[in-house]
C-alpha cells in the first residue's frame, strides 16, 4: 500500500469592514446571500436567529454557521436583516428569507484565521469559509 498527500484548496476566505459591529453581521449576511443565492424567490419566510459567545470573532462564526444551516435544513437563503439585537454576550435577529434552492457551497465557518477587531473609526472582521 502507499499513499500520499495532495494539496486542496476547500476554503474561501471573507474580509468585511464596516462602520459598526451590527454593520459587520449584516455584511456578512449580504456576503453569504451572494454565495448561496441563486436568484430564484419562491416562498418569502422570516426566521429568529439567535447565536451566543463572548469574543465577537467567535459570535461571527456562530452567526455564519446559522444561516448556514438554514440553507442546509431549510433551503433557506438569507436577503436581509430586519431586526438585530447585539449584546455583549449574543446576538439576536429576525431575518427575511427566500426558500428556494440555495448553493450548496458552504459547510461551515472556520477559526483558522478568525478575527473581528476595531480598525480606524470602524471595525474589521475576517472569517475563513469550509466550501
Amino acid at each position: 500500500m502507499s499513499y500520499r498527500w495532495v494539496e486542496h484548496t476547500a476554503e474561501l476566505e471573507l474580509e468585511i469592514e464596516a462602520a459598526t459591529e451590527a454593520g459587520v453581521f449584516v455584511d456578512a449576511l449580504r456576503a453569504l446571500f451572494e454565495l448561496l443565492g441563486d436568484g430564484h424567490r419562491f416562498d418569502r419566510v422570516r426566521r429568529e436567529v439567535s447565536v451566543y459567545a463572548r469574543e465577537r470573532s467567535v459570535l461571527l462564526l456562530e452567526w455564519l454557521d446559522e444561516l448556514v444551516f438554514l440553507a442546509e435544513t431549510e433551503d433557506l437563503v438569507p436577503i436581509e436583516v430586519e431586526r438585530m439585537e447585539l449584546s455583549d454576550g449574543g446576538l439576536v435577529a429576525s431575518v427575511r428569507c427566500d426558500r428556494g434552492d440555495p448553493r450548496h457551497l458552504v459547510k461551515g465557518a472556520t477559526y483558522h484565521r478568525l478575527a473581528f477587531e476595531r480598525c480606524g473609526g470602524g471595525f474589521r472582521a475576517r472569517v475563513v469559509l469550509d466550501v
